[in-house]
C-alpha cells in the first residue's frame, strides 16, 4: 500500500504572538516546518510529500524543501480558507492509498507512533494517536466553574492522523459542503459515521500553540534531533 504524507501549512496562528508564522519560526536556523517534516520522513518511508501552503510562501518552502535533501517526490497544494479545504486540496493531488497528516507544527512525534498509527489505518482503515486526558476537567460557565467532567473515555487528538485517501477525501467533502466545522480529520469521519481507531502517541508530541511552547522545544530537541 502506498502512502501520503500530507502536512498542511497555511496557518496564520492566530493564538501565536508573533510577526513571523508559528510554522516559519527558526529553532537553530531552521523553520519549525523543517524539523516536522525532516522528524516524519526519518521515522517512515512515504512514497510522496504533499505540503498545502499559500502561495506567497512557495519561495520560503523551496528553501527549506532543498536543506531537507529529500529522496521522495513532494509537490504543493494550495493553502484553504480552513484547514480542511488545505487537507482537501493536499487530498486531491495524492497519488496513493493512504494519506498520513501532521501539523506543521508538532515535530517531536516518535518514530514509533508514526508506525504504529500507519499500520493501525492499514488494518481499520482509519487511525489517529492521542493520550488519554491525565488533569481533572472542569466544564465553566464564563469564568465560574459549572461542573466537573469525568475524563474517563476522553482523548486528546494528536497527529498524525491516517486515513484511506478516498474515506477521509469524502468525508471532508461533505464536511465542506454541509458546512460541518472540523478542527481535525476525524472530526470529518465523525460526521460521517466513518470508524478511527486510535493508538497511544508520545507526551513530547506537543503542538506549538503559543509563543512560550516555543521553550520546550528546546527540551526536547536534543532527544529528537541529536543526528
Amino acid at each position: 500500500m502506498s502512502i501520503s504524507l500530507i502536512i498542511p501549512a497555511a496557518g496564520v496562528g492566530k493564538r501565536f504572538s508573533s510577526n513571523i508564522k508559528k510554522q516559519f519560526t527558526e529553532i537553530d536556523s531552521k523553520p519549525l516546518i523543517y524539523w516536522t517534516i525532516k522528524r516524519l520522513i526519518t521515522a517512515y518511508k512515504f512514497d510522496e510529500l504533499i505540503v498545502g501552503i499559500n502561495q506567497d510562501d512557495i519561495k520560503f518552502m523551496d528553501k527549506v524543501m532543498a536543506d531537507l535533501h529529500l529522496n521522495i517526490p513532494h509537490i504543493y497544494a494550495e493553502g484553504g480558507k480552513e484547514r480542511a479545504n488545505t487537507v482537501l486540496n493536499c487530498l486531491l493531488k495524492s497519488t496513493c492509498d493512504f494519506a498520513a497528516v501532521h501539523d506543521s507544527v508538532r515535530p517531536f512525534v516518535s518514530s514509533q507512533v508514526v508506525k504504529d498509527t500507519i499500520l493501525k489505518a492499514y488494518k481499520t482503515n482509519a487511525a489517529i494517536c492521542g493520550l488519554p486526558v491525565r488533569d481533572t476537567v472542569k466544564k465553566l460557565e464564563g469564568s465560574t466553574i459549572e461542573k466537573t467532567v469525568s475524563r474517563d473515555n476522553l482523548f486528546l487528538a494528536h497527529t498524525p492522523q491516517v486515513f484511506r485517501k478516498d474515506l477521509i477525501l469524502n468525508a471532508l467533502t461533505h464536511s465542506l459542503d454541509n458546512n460541518i466545522i472540523v478542527t481535525d480529520e476525524a472530526s470529518a469521519c465523525e460526521y460521517s459515521n466513518i470508524h478511527v481507531d486510535t493508538v497511544l502517541s508520545n507526551y513530547e508530541n506537543i503542538k506549538v500553540t503559543y509563543t512560550e511552547d516555543v521553550h520546550l522545544i528546546q527540551l526536547f530537541k536534543t532527544k529528537f534531533f541529536e543526528v
